[in-house]
């Protein structure tokens, strides 16, 4: 037999919360003395145990009460089966978290390298996006974040919005109208793939004002290194929750380009 401080100190609870469990009828010693004194038999210990997973799935005391007075397998197979699909749940959205978390983290790791504007060729895997298309201005950022937030979840939401652009519109120098939303799919599974190749990417530090004029440098490295663009100019914020003035802003242009021949 276990005392209340040799049970509470074994399982790492306070003595008062057994007491408390013992007056609701929750969980209670399988012996008391005629002096008042509780003991718990050792077979009490897997049976807490029980009790403590329940809890922590979500269960009131009223339900796991409910659940120890008729504890029918059908009645506890049900109850399993149901907190199985919250668990699985639960992890799915923990595992869409990690992905963001881990996708920020690397957002960060390049704005902290970056101590200026810099335009290169990257060669990219394919990437999966989620899209919406929207003719938008470059300022109408509240337009943007509704039409994501009635399409997306939270956790996609929470991966960044961008825009994209029609390269035709760049060429033709109308540069603060966007073509639609984008956002890095979260799950692989979602979305559409941006193919696999050669991209021009601009990491542009400054007001988002600034942005259209980024253009025109693109366009005069490309013409430099016989590059012509294809597709949708791709803008994403890195830093947009770790900002400490406008200035600091680094926004990511991709552009996927084909080679000139000279």
């Amino acid at each position: 037999m276990l005392s209340v401080a040799q049970f509470s100190a074994l399982h790492g609870i306070n003595k008062r919360t057994l007491h408390y469990y013992d007056d609701i009828g929750l969980f209670s010693p399988a012996y008391r003395t005629a002096s008042g004194y509780r003991y718990y038999a050792p077979r009490q210990n897997i049976e807490f145990e029980y009790i403590t997973m329940l809890k922590n799935l979500g269960l009131s005391n009223q339900e796991i009460i409910s659940c120890r007075s008729d504890p029918s397998p059908s009645k506890l197979e049900g109850l399993f089966a149901r907190n199985l699909d919250t668990i699985d749940a639960r992890i799915r959205s923990l595992q869409r978290t990690r992905t963001v978390l881990r996708t920020l983290r690397r957002r960060l790791d390049a704005c902290r390298r970056l101590t200026h504007s810099e335009i290169q060729v990257v060669t990219l895997p394919e990437t999966r996006v989620v899209r919406i298309p929207l003719d938008a201005n470059q300022f109408d950022l509240d337009q943007i974040y509704v039409t994501a937030r009635e399409r997306w979840p939270h956790e996609q939401l929470q991966m960044g919005i961008g825009a994209y652009i029609d390269v035709q519109r760049i060429y033709d120098g109308d540069r603060n109208r966007y073509s639609g939303v984008y956002s890095v799919a979260v799950d692989d599974e979602d979305g559409e793939p941006l193919p696999a190749g050669d991209y021009v990417q601009m990491l542009h530090r400054g007001n988002w004002s600034t942005l259209p004029d980024c253009y025109a440098r693109i366009l005069e490295y490309c013409a430099h290194h016989h590059l012509r663009l294809t597709g949708c100019a791709y803008e994403l914020g890195l830093n947009e929750f770790a900002l400490r003035s406008a200035d600091d802003y680094v926004t990511r242009i991709r552009i996927r380009v084909e080679r000139q021949q000279e």
